[in-house]
């Protein structure tokens, strides 16, 4: 009898370990900031959605520094991912460190590999808030809807350009600060970093937006008194669902999977994957590819933004022009990380 108990327990704890999604975090110091992803598991959790959460985060980067490590791609291809949140830095939050059609094209390169392992796996964009300034000392909250409106135009373009939905976040922020001149999602001015309020009701907006269903009520508030998080469900209730048009959460036309012109460029489909050597480089590289001579044009992205398209000569790339420096080239929807450096 005993046997047959611990049986039917292990079967239980399997089955519920496999019902389990597995959701990556993407991001920066503003999703790491509280333990967020902890946050929004226990929410999702509590709500009737288990889920275990992972979080590749680095502080004060953005996306496309981050693809261009490699370490982030290697992670996404290192398990079975149901879903996946992407928050660009702060200077591609509001377009600022690169234009955003190469922040929609960083995003395309980080779901295409996701897609690659898993094609029903979902994804978000996270839209950020931005912090407070001073002002005169009790706060600039004009200056800071407007420098929230420049994040939600730059990340709007960003979702509609790559095709996906984002978290307003930054939004259910903008409803609380736009009635109330307090920092009761910040701790200080000057401070882009939510506290735990403010991460809190960043979780909700996340699972909103995953999983389309109200988060109030829920009696989870981590520490935060319960009355303020019931608050805090609330606006996210008011902003998420309700507004699902404006978040592309709605059905509606796919956007150009690629509307920039220089990526179009390469159409030859017989081109599956390349490397490339020596890799740093101080000049020429060579491509390393299966029928390397079709290849007509390779475009070569940097870190800020900035394109260029060469034409290989046997094989071969001259980069002695190129400044010392991280870049990534594309051929067709494969791309690889070159480092530039001084003779």
């Amino acid at each position: 009898m005993k046997k047959l108990f611990f049986s039917l327990l292990l079967m239980s704890a399997l089955l519920y370990v496999s019902a389990q999604e597995r959701v990556l975090f993407v991001g920066n110091s503003l999703t790491y900031y509280n333990d967020m992803p902890t946050l929004f598991e226990t929410i999702a959790s509590v709500k009737g959605y288990p889920v275990t959460v992972e979080s590749y985060t680095v502080g004060g980067t953005g996306l496309a520094e981050m693809l261009a490590t490699g370490e982030v791609v290697r992670l996404i291809q290192s398990e079975q991912w149901d879903k996946m949140v992407l928050q660009p830095g702060t200077g591609e939050s509001a377009g600022g460190s690169i234009p955003t059609d190469s922040s929609a094209w960083v995003v395309r390169q980080l779901v295409e590999t996701l897609h690659a392992i898993n094609p029903n796996a979902k994804v978000c964009l996270y839209e950020i808030s931005n912090g407070i300034t001073p002002g005169d000392g009790d706060g600039d909250y004009d200056y800071y809807l407007y420098t929230q409106q420049r994040i939600l135009d730059s990340v709007t373009n960003i979702a509609q350009l790559s095709g996906l939905p984002f978290a307003p976040a930054g939004e259910c922020f903008r409803e609380h600060y736009a009635t109330h001149h307090d920092l009761m999602l910040h701790s200080v001015f000057n401070d882009i970093h939510p506290n735990l309020a403010g991460s809190y009701l960043v979780a909700c907006a996340i699972f909103e937006t995953l999983y389309e269903v109200p988060v109030a009520p829920c009696d989870y508030y981590s520490t935060i008194d319960p009355e303020q998080a019931e608050y805090l469900q609330q606006i996210a209730d008011t902003v998420v669902l309700p507004n699902r048009e404006r978040w592309l959460m709605g059905p509606g036309e796919s956007p150009d999977p690629d509307p920039d012109p220089n990526t179009n460029a390469i159409t030859q489909s017989n081109i599956q994957a390349f490397n490339i050597y020596p890799n740093p480089t101080t000049g020429q590289i060579h491509l390393d590819a299966i029928n390397v001579s079709s290849i007509k044009e390779v475009v070569i992205h940097d870190l800020r933004g900035n394109k260029r398209v060469l034409t290989p000569q046997d094989g071969t790339l001259d980069l002695s022009t190129f400044a010392p420096g991280i870049y990534i080239l594309q051929i067709g929807s494969h791309s690889q990380k070159v480092v530039v450096c001084h003779p």
